[in-house]
């Protein structure tokens, strides 16, 4: 088991961390549209989710944060009329659209090179695919990830991926999306568009099939299965020159005149269903890899921008430039005042606020936000 001593520690310089920041950047923090109609919950060090919390002003909010510290503050995405009433009761008026995506959806190949898997009940860290921790016989493992450039890098690709499909293909001004680095490993994209605050889960779910490029009909760019397994091809400019369409004809190299094309494309692929697997495959691969029950939920909480996420000790930021944007140092806002830590993985790399750690003792003096983030992440202890 973890020791209680052990763990207190931990989380006592932690939480301290945490109230530092909460009383010196309240103007950090963003306040939600129309903050009388959302609910918001919070969690607390070694306990709970306290939910169904309201508040009339933002003042109310900052002095909860300072007061209580929570590990976690989260808002609901949804409008309620009483929004701190049961779920059954709170009467929804409409949701805010949004999607996330996290580094571990996109299945790079450096995730290896900084991930661990780590035994919730001894706390030992164990090989990175580990399912059971062999000290103690217990299958509750934690994965947790340190991400690199590399993974940034991804984020950012498929965040242009995301935003291209939305502006192009939905017509949102890019003014009205808002993207935030998670506080994690990944990034929230919030719609300020009140034309889809209306949408219930079903609609939403089209949404998602769409910017992921699921289920694309292979009539869309002009060919039809007949009832005898044979196919048609009818090629119609009009048709290819916008959304998934054009995307899946520049992709094939084909136009309104190119039938011989396709045609031949068709039969390398062994006819009507090999092609249709191909080129479902080649749209999954052009969509934009969201987690598609965060968009979908009309219900959900969400993290609150500028406030600090507990697996990480990072802020939920605002990206006002995506390119220039560094979550590793922009997020990373904790003081520097050196503490000692107990390291538990041999060897950790990693970047944070502009400096490089290569972490190789088992006790080290770190300063307070590169330890907070090694606590975090349950790859280090408060010495």
């Amino acid at each position: 088991m973890i020791s209680s001593k052990s763990l207190e520690k931990s989380i006592d310089l932690v939480r301290s961390a945490f109230k530092e920041y909460y009383f010196k950047n309240t103007d950090l923090i963003d306040i939600p549209e129309c903050i009388q109609e959302r609910e918001f919950g919070y969690m607390q060090f070694g306990s709970g989710m306290i939910r169904h919390l309201s508040f009339k002003t933002k003042g109310e909010l900052l002095a909860t944060l300072i007061r209580e510290v929570p590990s976690d503050v989260y808002s609901s995405n949804a409008y309620y009329m009483y929004p701190s009433y049961p779920i059954q009761e709170k009467t929804w008026k409409g949701a805010d659209l949004i999607f996330d995506i996290d580094a571990k959806d996109l299945h790079l190949p450096c995730e290896i090179t900084h991930s661990y898997s780590i035994c919730l009940n001894c706390g030992r860290v164990l090989k990175f695919n580990s399912e059971s921790c062999a000290s103690c016989n217990t299958k509750t493992i934690r994965k947790t990830s340190l991400p690199c450039s590399k993974c940034i890098y991804g984020l950012k690709n498929e965040l242009k991926r995301l935003v291209s499909l939305l502006i192009d293909d939905f017509g949102i001004e890019e003014k009205n999306i808002i993207i935030y680095f998670s506080g994690n490993n990944g990034f929230h994209v919030h719609i300020l568009d009140n034309i889809f605050r209306l949408l219930d889960s079903q609609a939403r779910s089209e949404v998602v099939g769409y910017v992921m490029g699921n289920d694309l009909l292979l009539e869309s760019i002009g060919v039809r299965k007949a009832s005898n397994g044979a196919y048609s091809i009818r090629l119609s400019k009009s048709r290819l020159i916008y959304g998934w369409r054009k995307r899946i004809a520049d992709r094939l190299k084909i136009d309104h005149m190119s039938l011989d094309r396709l045609g031949n494309l068709i039969k390398r692929s062994g006819g009507y269903d090999g092609f249709k697997l191909e080129v479902l495959h080649m749209a999954n691969e052009m969509g934009a890899k969201i987690d598609p029950q965060v968009t979908s939920d009309v219900h959900r909480v969400f993290r609150l921008g500028g406030t600090l996420n507990s697996k990480s000790g990072l802020a939920k930021m605002k990206c006002v430039n995506l390119e220039s944007f560094e979550p590793l140092t922009d997020a990373c806002l904790l003081g520097d005042k050196e503490v000692n830590l107990e390291i538990k993985a041999p060897h950790i790399k990693l970047r944070l606020k502009g400096q490089y750690f290569n972490i190789k003792k088992p006790i080290e003096k770190l300063p307070t936000y590169a330890a907070v983030y090694l606590i975090c992440k349950g790859l280090a202890n408060a010495n």
